[in-house]
């Protein structure tokens, strides 16, 4: 998937995927706006509508949320390409959409021109 924010494109890839029961995936984002130094990874999961945040990539320091760290990882650099890496792809809530977003990281940690695009699992 392409999305535009101020002349600038991410690319998240694959767009569509299909893994079998304790299989494995790795997500990408790449983005080229200047100054935007985070890249942000949220969940969907199928039959539910809120977006849970699964961790973030803030230029090489990572972060993944207690509830994704035993399966989920980050890599990369939040000022170009990150990577989302899941793993034993067992559970029920595993199936659904993957959202990458590219930021630009704030001080008082408020989110700025937030870009996303997604994938689906």
């Amino acid at each position: 998937h392409k999305c535009w924010a101020t002349e600038a494109v991410l690319f998240q890839s694959p767009a569509h995927l299909l893994v079998k029961p304790g299989g494995a995936a790795n997500l990408s984002l790449t983005h080229q706006i200047p100054s935007y130094d985070m890249i942000l990874w949220y969940q969907r999961s199928a039959g539910d509508n809120s977006l849970k945040l699964i961790g973030y990539i803030y230029f090489t320091s990572k972060n993944i949320e207690m509830p994704f760290e035993s399966r989920f990882s980050v890599s990369g650099d939040g000022e170009k390409t990150a990577f989302l890496h899941l793993t034993n792809l067992t559970h029920p809530e595993d199936s659904g959409e993957y959202f990458g977003a590219a930021s630009m990281h704030s001080n008082n940690d408020e989110r700025l021109r937030r870009t996303k695009t997604s994938t689906m699992i």
